[in-house]
């Protein structure tokens, strides 16, 4: 996957004709009603929904036969809230947790670099559980009880107190060309992004107790996480 081909196709469902509400999967693996979550984090209501999101996950609880809530790929994720300053940012690694907008952070040692098997390094891409990279090990993916949604270091297990591994859920209709990443972590209704002192927007898990980086939840806003299969195992050595 190369993201200027992933917005290609958000473009693309955003010029479409808008479908019915798409289905969110919840814990029990059946559909359940999309939305960008609880008023509680200023995220709005269904009526809010973007066109690309609707267009791009679109199914019903008649139709769901087949559909996955487990990728088959790492994944790429961009958020969808339209009309914000978030919508089409891309979920970014860095600094252990994650972004919308700013810029994938990546090492390679050099060992690795000289006889040309670095990964790119300066995509963002993970699984439900854990980082799409190289490095021995891996970096797992986790949730704190205050909503902050991270990655371990390399060579390291080591999470925040109470975090919870595998944090994210997935749903993918049958035949569609993007997936709906999203989180239940903690009794969390789906992602939340909240400005930080910088231009990028840190990702959270939509808690009413979340900590966030300049202390109003009310700033924060959710989204959708419109996913697409990336095209390799790796997509860096490892995210720092």
């Amino acid at each position: 996957m190369q993201i200027p081909s992933l917005i290609a196709v958000l473009l693309f469902v955003t010029a479409a004709c808008a479908s019915p509400r798409p289905q969110e999967v919840g814990s029990s693996g059946s559909p359940r009603s999309y939305s960008h979550g609880p008023t509680y984090a200023g995220n709005g209501t269904a009526a809010a929904s973007s066109t690309a999101a609707s267009t791009a996950i679109s199914t019903s609880s008649s139709t769901s036969s087949g559909a996955l809530t487990s990728p088959t790929a790492p994944l790429g994720v961009v958020a969808a809230r339209s009309g914000s300053p978030i919508h089409f940012l891309q979920m970014n690694a860095a600094g252990l947790r994650f972004y919308l907008g700013g810029k994938t952070l990546s090492y390679c040692p050099d060992i690795v670099d000289d006889i040309g098997t670095c990964p790119p390094g300066n995509e963002t891409a993970f699984s439900l559980c854990s980082m799409a990279v190289l490095v021995p090990g891996g970096q797992q993916l986790y949730v704190t009880p205050r909503g902050e949604i991270g990655y371990t270091q390399a060579h390291s297990t080591l999470m925040p107190n109470g975090s919870l591994p595998c944090p994210f859920t997935y749903y993918k209709a049958p035949g569609a060309p993007l997936g709906l990443l999203s989180t239940e972590a903690f009794g969390a209704d789906g992602l939340m992004a909240c400005p930080t002192d910088g231009d990028a927007w840190q990702v959270f898990a939509n808690l009413k107790n979340a900590t966030v980086p300049q202390g109003n939840i009310s700033q924060c806003l959710g989204f959708d996480g419109l996913a697409v299969d990336y095209a390799d195992l790796y997509a860096a050595w490892e995210y720092t």
